[in-house]
């Protein structure tokens, strides 16, 4: 083969990579315009008006023992429900909607404290509590002069999300459940079309603590691995369509 012949096959590769990712991208937009938004539409109302009979009825979800790391917790409730669909805590164009967040507090009364030794243990639990976004102050503990003993004062209120976003590459919506219990994090991503009002009502139920049918933490290996090759399936039929 001649440098030109070389070179003319590597040109049309180079074509055919490009014009698949436009047909790529032509896809996935036309997937979003069809399925995806009508969807997140869909949600955020529902959302929206989930949110608001919630605040104005002022539904009491107590919480009991919220996390085992920290008893001092006692009981909280639930409050302060907000909806938003943009970084900055507003409403976005509601024909450009890439996420939805629902957020609320698991709140109780005042502070609780606690002293943490060894600088490794205190710089591990600074990165958590500001991972979770929990309030706190730090206080030195009298009669010590190193920096390997300090006091944290930790407000009994924790922040909770439940987000929905659009995941746009793989056409599906991921569902991301923050502090819910435990300070856990809870993520899967769903196909536009599972997401309907049965799914919603069970995403409801779950957040007002009434059953746990949502999520199950005890989720056996054998459906994981299930879940992963749907989603693996799914990636895979779409990626088929071009090359």
């Amino acid at each position: 083969m001649s440098i030109l012949d070389q070179l003319r096959k590597e040109a049309d590769e180079k074509k055919n990579s490009e014009q698949q990712q436009v047909d790529l991208e032509q896809l996935q937009a036309q997937r979003y315009k069809t399925e995806i938004l009508p969807k997140m539409q869909e949600i955020f109302k529902y959302m929206q008006e989930l949110v608001k009979y919630l605040n104005y009825l002022d539904v009491p979800v107590q919480v009991k023992e919220y996390s085992s790391r920290y008893p001092q917790l006692g009981s909280l409730m639930q409050k302060d429900y907000r909806i938003s669909t943009d970084s900055f805590g507003g409403l976005a164009d509601i024909d450009k909607l890439k996420h939805i967040n629902i957020t609320f507090y698991c709140e109780g009364e005042g502070t609780f404290e606690y002293v943490v030794r060894s600088k490794t243990d205190i710089e591990k639990e600074i990165a958590f509590l500001h991972s979770k976004r929990l309030s706190n102050k730090t206080h030195r503990v009298p009669g010590h002069k190193n920096e390997d003993i300090l006091k944290f004062l930790v407000l009994r209120k924790i922040p909770v999300r439940l987000r929905f976003e659009v995941d746009y590459e793989k056409s599906l919506i991921k569902v991301i459940i923050n502090n819910y219990s435990q300070f856990s994090i809870y993520t899967e991503s769903w196909q536009a079309e599972a997401i309907d009002h049965d799914f919603l009502d069970a995403v409801t139920r779950y957040l007002l603590r009434k059953d746990s049918e949502f999520i199950k933490p005890d989720i056996t290996d054998e459906e994981r691995n299930s879940l992963r090759k749907k989603l693996a399936k799914i990636k895979k039929t779409e990626q088929g369509i071009f090359w």
